[in-house]
């Protein structure tokens, strides 16, 4: 709507200002020139001016017609009239709207035919109007305005395409930027509540059994998962805070976290045997999303695999890191990959490393991924 409106209001601009040039020059040559010989039809001169002045209000809504009324306008204007006006004001306007518009190959065909009309009438007239170099010129400028409205369009229709690719990249911004919180918050703060699930589940049991059970180690255990979740969770809200405010962060995950994490795995009960061969200074985003494939993995056995065993292997080669994940349990739910196989696979995938994750032949489940140490961050 206000678009529109701003092109009427330039509309409306356009057409005064021509409309004031054209009858003010015509008319002070006329007061200087009325007593000259008179034109062919004066009366018609007069009218085809007042349609020329008045079609160039409507130049964007018909950009077309206006064109083609301001010609046919100027072409009867010229002969009909004692004054030479500026009469080709109002053409010139309405030609160039029509290439800047986008209407470049009509605008094109318009201008080469009046160029032709101009040049063969005068040739005819053996130049008694103007001179030779003259009508060149004029039709030199015919040719010249659509093409400045060509480049007009173009330059339009340019920065038209930018706008719409850079909205576009915005809105893939936004939801890689929602993606990677949906599963930083899936990855990090749901182990940390499954660990919790499972210590408090746990220890239910245990009440049930037997009522004097010390409860005192399960929620040291629950109390310090629950703080460790407190702290991503409250990194993840500083991502959401504009720039310029502070925010609290910690550090980022790292496979030097590994063995807390191995250890909140074997407080729930859970087997593991943790395996690190070589060492490296490896990429954050490597680094990071190893971690992350790790703590997934061992979410997954203690939410789904009812495992008893576990092994985690960290092997760091000259240009490779592989991690593996492998479990003594019941492959539930292989066959149907939900969010946390998937933000697995993407974390390998999206660094240039594989991933695989699926059943053992002999039992038991295993999730393997790569990623190559030189990464473009």
């Amino acid at each position: 709507m206000l678009n529109r409106y701003s092109v009427r209001a330039v509309d409306l601009i356009v057409g005064s200002v021509n409309a004031v040039i054209v009858l003010t020059w015509t008319l002070i040559q006329w007061a200087v020139k009325r007593n000259d010989t008179e034109g062919l039809n004066e009366d018609l001169a007069w009218a085809m001016l007042a349609v020329s002045v008045a079609a160039v209000f409507f130049r964007s809504s018909f950009p077309l017609t206006v064109t083609l009324v301001t010609l046919v306008a100027t072409l009867v204007y010229f002969p009909a009239s004692s004054i030479d006006g500026p009469t080709l004001m109002g053409f010139a306007i309405a030609l160039y709207t029509l290439a800047a518009l986008g209407r470049v190959v009509a605008a094109g065909i318009i201008a080469a035919c009046t160029f032709l009309i101009i040049v063969v009438s005068e040739v005819i007239a053996d130049f008694a109007h103007i001179t030779a170099s003259e009508t060149f010129m004029l039709g030199g400028w015919i040719i010249a305005i659509p093409a400045i409205g060509a480049v007009v369009a173009h330059h339009r229709r340019y920065r038209a395409e930018t706008a719409v690719a850079l909205a576009e990249t915005q809105r893939r911004s936004v939801a890689e930027e929602r993606l990677r919180i949906a599963r930083e918050l899936h990855d990090a703060v749901g182990h940390h509540l499954s660990l919790i699930n499972v210590q408090t589940a746990a220890a239910l049991r245990r009440l049930r059994r037997d009522p004097g059970f010390a409860t005192h180690e399960t929620l040291q255990v629950i109390a310090d998962t629950s703080r460790l979740s407190l702290r991503e969770l409250r990194a993840l809200v500083g991502v959401l805070r504009d720039p310029g405010e502070d925010a609290p962060t910690g550090p980022g995950p790292s496979l030097d976290q590994l063995s807390s994490l191995v250890d909140a795995a074997r407080e729930s009960g859970l087997e593991v045997d943790l395996r690190v061969d070589g060492r490296a200074e490896l990429p954050a985003t490597v680094d990071a999303a190893a971690f992350r494939v790790v703590q997934e993995s061992l979410t997954n056995v203690l939410r789904h695999a009812k495992a008893k065993r576990v092994q985690v292997k960290v092997v760091t080669g000259t240009s490779t890191l592989a991690v593996s994940v492998v479990d003594d349990g019941v492959a539930k739910g292989a066959k149907a990959p939900g969010n946390g196989l998937m933000g697995m696979r993407e974390r390998a995938e999206g660094l240039g490393g594989t991933f695989y994750a699926g059943p053992l032949d002999d039992g038991g489940f295993t999730v393997e991924a790569t990623w190559p140490l030189e990464v473009v961050e």
